[in-house]
């Protein structure tokens, strides 16, 4: 079982919160305050971020920090079922193991569900700068 703020599910955390804006590390480092070789090494694993600097990192790119035990969550679970090991709460009737079309489909799933959450970012960050009167606070896409 993979353990809760494991830093590989925390890095694919940064990694997802950076590519729902499709920033750079560099632009998410600008904007977050967070240095960008850390922000590295965060999405490499290798370091774990800690929970303010994670709601800093989604605050940058408009996300509400309270959404961050989901992605964690989900993160966590599609690795295991990628991994061939069941979900908590599966069946364990399950296959061991997915065939190569089925974790492609997945992936798909996750490339089309990422590509909706950034378009519902920029609009969502377009209603807030309208709704603040300040012009060009959208975020860079």
């Amino acid at each position: 079982m993979v353990r809760k703020g494991d830093p590989g599910d925390l890095g694919a955390t940064v990694a997802l919160l950076r590519a729902l804006q499709g920033w750079t590390k560099k632009q998410l480092a600008d904007a977050s305050g967070v240095d960008r070789s850390q922000i590295s090494r965060y999405e490499l694993g290798k370091e774990t971020p800690s929970p303010r600097t994670l709601e800093r990192l989604a605050t940058a790119v408009g996300l509400p920090p309270y959404l961050l035990p989901q992605i964690e969550a989900f993160i966590r679970s599609l690795r295991e079922v990628m991994q061939g090991r069941p979900s908590s709460g599966a069946s364990t009737a399950e296959p061991a193991g997915l065939p190569l079309e089925t974790k492609q489909a997945i992936l798909e799933t996750l490339d089309q569900v990422v590509t909706q959450a950034r378009a519902e970012l920029k609009l969502y960050a377009a209603k807030r700068s309208a709704s603040s009167g300040t012009p060009g606070s959208e975020p860079a896409s």
